[in-house]
């Protein structure tokens, strides 16, 4: 009898033991396939939201070749797709800028774009989702783009923002000219410009120079051609551009060498630095850079269009540095010099080379809100 008790209690321990692991192969079953259910979940929504973006980013690209455009588009990529709305505030009969007036010229600038991104998602014939036993997903991201009619027109070769600014020119192998060249450097259709401009007296600036670099900056009035000219926005204008620009560095210390845009054949681009940037080797381009901190050019250059700095300019080494159109700076943002020229420097204002530039970008548009949800 005591046997037959023991060998019972073992049983319901033995019982007990396997309802136990039951339970907890089960449980564990059950967090395993809730893992794997919300992973394959996040992969889906990740796509979904990834479409999205594409979507605004495909919009934007095509305003790029067709300001005018508005419609509704489907956006194919191999399994999730967008579907893209372009809406202009000029017609929708909204006041969209809440200025008490509906569809005025300026709201012509804006456009909407909507993308519903989506993953998974199968259309029956009436347009409506069909309830398919998969996992999918919709995203949608909105965008507010304004098309920004650029006016890159200069006054001078070289703007100096600060009447105040030290400059240090090294020789007398540099040539700053206001005037017109074309980019083969025959003579250009405008009169001559002032090689250097700035705002104020540019006494300070004349001053600088030494006598025997006078014959080097020449253009309106002739040798030591420096001139008070208009103040330029370039804070505005560099954001507007910054937004717009297709080559980007994010670092603060960034270098470069290669190609930006194509020179040969005058294909132009808008090239933005958000710190300093240093052309450390061969460089050629066409088009607009954008330096948020400080330039310093090293290396054999040859660009075609307009260099906005920030920061301070610093051409030297032992390269040929050349530009044709302009060059703006608001000066060192810490001690030092704020222009800085040694050896083979040739700058020359071009209405040719900034007209190239601004015909191709005379429709940018620049990102004034984004939201994704």
């Amino acid at each position: 009898m005591a046997m037959r008790s023991r060998r019972g209690n073992a049983l319901v321990l033995a019982l007990g033991s396997t309802t136990t692991l039951v339970v907890a192969g089960g449980t564990l079953l059950v967090a395993v396939t809730q893992q794997r259910t919300a992973t394959e979940q996040s992969v889906v929504n990740a796509q979904a939201r990834d479409a999205s973006i594409s979507g605004v980013e495909d919009a934007l690209a095509l305003l790029e070749v067709d300001p005018g455009y508005v419609g509704t588009y489907a956006l194919a990529m191999g399994g999730p797709r967008a579907d893209v709305t372009v809406t202009s505030w000029g017609d929708d009969l909204l006041d969209n800028d809440a200025d008490g007036a509906v569809d005025e010229a300026d709201e012509a600038d804006y456009r909407a774009i909507v993308s519903i991104g989506s993953a998974n998602v199968v259309a029956g014939a009436g347009g409506l989702a069909l309830d398919l036993p998969t996992r999918r997903a919709s995203r949608r991201t909105e965008a507010l783009v304004q098309r920004s009619a650029l006016d890159l027109a200069a006054e001078q070769a070289l703007y100096v923002d600060d009447p105040f600014a030290a400059i240090d020119f090294t020789g007398a192998s540099f040539l700053l000219s206001g005037h017109d060249t074309n980019l083969d450097d025959s003579a250009g259709p405008n009169a001559p410009l002032p090689g250097i401009g700035t705002v104020g007296d540019p006494a300070l600036l004349l001053a600088q120079l030494d006598p025997s670099q006078l014959a080097q900056v020449i253009g309106a009035g002739g040798s030591g051609s420096v001139a008070s000219v208009a103040d330029a926005d370039l804070a505005t204008t560099m954001g507007t551009l910054a937004a717009a620009a297709s080559v980007q560095w994010s670092g603060a210390d960034e270098l470069f060498s290669g190609t930006l845009g194509d020179l040969a054949s005058q294909v132009a681009v808008v090239a933005h630095a958000a710190g300093n940037l240093a052309i450390d080797g061969p460089t050629s381009g066409c088009g607009v850079l954008v330096v948020d901190g400080d330039l310093h050019v090293d290396a054999d250059f040859d660009f075609a269009g307009v260099l906005y700095v920030g920061g301070a300019v610093h051409f030297g080494g032992t390269g040929a540095m050349r530009l044709r159109g302009a060059l703006y700076t608001l000066g060192a943002l810490a001690s030092g010099d704020d222009v800085e020229i040694a050896g083979a420097v040739d700058l020359r204002y071009s209405s040719q080379a900034i007209g190239v530039v601004s015909a191709q970008l005379a429709d940018t548009w620049s990102i004034v809100s984004w939201v994704q949800q």
